[in-house]
């Protein structure tokens, strides 16, 4: 312990435990769309409390709308609101995320959609449950 307390790392450490990071690989990611916003530059975004599971840069979702309809899209960017960890590229249960998506525009989400993704440990030939 350092002189003002524990180090970051500690806390770090302690703050993934205590959200149980590891277990979240073993679920499918679900985040329920909060808000959607245009970024000049950036495209469009999505803000919510992950649900369940994890994602990270680079990977591959399907956006479930309220009415049934199932867009394909890939997360390119990941801002996590909180301060007990550093980013790092990823996002976890019970965080509050915003996900810059490639491929669908503000207009095609909505509030109360839902983004999967599959866990490749959990099996990728089960349909998406609802």
């Amino acid at each position: 312990m350092g002189l003002f307390g524990k180090s970051k790392k500690a806390k770090e450490k302690e703050y993934l435990e205590k959200i149980h990071a590891q277990d979240c690989k073993h679920h499918d990611f679900l985040m329920t769309v909060r808000g959607v916003f245009a970024l000049v530059g950036e495209g469009t975004v999505i803000a919510g409390i992950v649900q369940s599971g994890m994602c990270r840069e680079g990977e591959r979702a399907v956006l479930v709308k309220t009415n049934g309809q199932v867009l394909e899209t890939q997360i390119t960017g990941i801002d996590l609101r909180t301060k007990e960890r550093r980013p790092n590229g990823a996002v976890y249960t019970s965080e509050m995320a915003g996900l810059k998506l490639r491929g669908l525009k503000k207009e095609e989400v909505e509030v109360g959609d839902r983004l999967v993704i599959r866990n490749a440990m959990n099996g990728f030939e089960e349909p998406f449950r609802q």
